[in-house]
């Protein structure tokens, strides 16, 4: 039997078949043929462009699809480092910000200190504070300037403010300074209301924020905020230096024997201070000229009083 023969036989058996092969068969014929109106272009052609659009579209969106995932995912990384980077720039520019107002701050201080004017008949030496006295029993400061800048012993420390106090211990590159409020502290001191009138007294360190004014005798009048300066008798201090105003007065009580001062310069907040170089014989001839001068106006002043003899 034949090929032919066989396959006759096989379509007889299975119609399905034949007409299936039959199908395709035209379906081939037809896409053989050209379309109308277009020669050069055939049934075939048009399938086929029918059919690989779809797997084109998938596979051209595919690929797009993943290439954008993936240059967002570099995209991601690379704005978590730049995130990171800038959260580091902005804390170091917080750093440099917070150090140049500190800068600006300790600049305005050394500048109020070079242009006061209670100050510029003084050589001094302008120092930072590094340590405070932890101890609540003693208050002093140490300072970052010593024997090798000129600073001695009992020379004045003061801020464009007022008084601090005084130097007690030296070394070359560092100084202790015994605050006017410590209660070892102590200092000549005057409330000059007028050129005639001046009341003496001896100031004494009382606590953290106050000191205590102790008259040598009563005054007569007196009124919280009148300015308390050294009066130059304890041969520390030169005369004229502000300490401090008076305070707690009650203005409808009698005067008391002694009083409380509060000091002019901010002590809990010390960060530069001048220290004065006045060496020992120059406060000890301003002592001498204070004593010549209160000598001759205490004579002054007997020369003017009625001889009562001669009555």
């Amino acid at each position: 039997m034949s090929l032919t023969d066989k396959a006759k036989d096989r379509a007889k058996k299975n119609p399905r078949l034949l007409l299936v092969v039959l199908v395709i068969l035209h379906l081939i014929l037809i896409s053989l043929n050209r379309v109308p109106g277009q020669p050069n272009v055939r049934y075939l052609q048009i399938v086929m462009m029918a059919g690989a659009t779809p797997l084109q579209w998938v596979a051209s969106h595919g690929v797009s699809s993943i290439k954008s995932v993936w240059t967002g995912y570099f995209d991601l990384r690379g704005a978590k480092r730049e995130n990171e980077w800038l959260k580091t720039r902005n804390s170091q520019l917080e750093t440099q910000l917070i150090e140049l107002r500190e800068k600006a701050r300790l600049f305005e201080q050394l500048n109020a200190l070079n242009q006061s004017p209670a100050l510029s008949s003084y050589r001094r030496v302008n120092a930072m504070v590094i340590a405070r006295d932890a101890d609540q029993w003693f208050d002093t400061v140490v300072i970052d300037r010593g024997s090798l800048s000129g600073i001695m012993k009992d020379q004045p420390v003061v801020t464009a403010d007022g008084l601090v106090g005084r130097v007690i211990n030296v070394s070359p590159i560092s100084s202790r300074v015994l605050l006017v409020t410590d209660e070892r502290h102590g200092a000549g001191a005057v409330v000059a209301q007028t050129a005639d009138n001046r009341l003496l007294g001896f100031l004494k360190g009382k606590n953290q924020e106050l000191c205590e004014l102790r008259f040598v005798a009563t005054p007569g009048k007196l009124e919280n905020g009148e300015q308390v300066i050294t009066s130059g008798q304890d041969q520390i201090y030169p005369k004229g230096l502000l300490i401090g105003r008076i305070k707690n007065l009650n203005p409808s009580g009698a005067i008391p024997q002694a009083v409380d001062v509060e000091p002019a310069a901010t002590l809990q907040k010390l960060e530069t201070v001048a220290v004065l170089l006045i060496p020992p014989e120059e406060v000890r001839r301003q002592y001498d000229e204070l004593i010549k001068a209160e000598k001759e106006k205490e004579k002054e002043r007997q020369d003017k009083t009625p001889d009562r003899k001669r009555r």
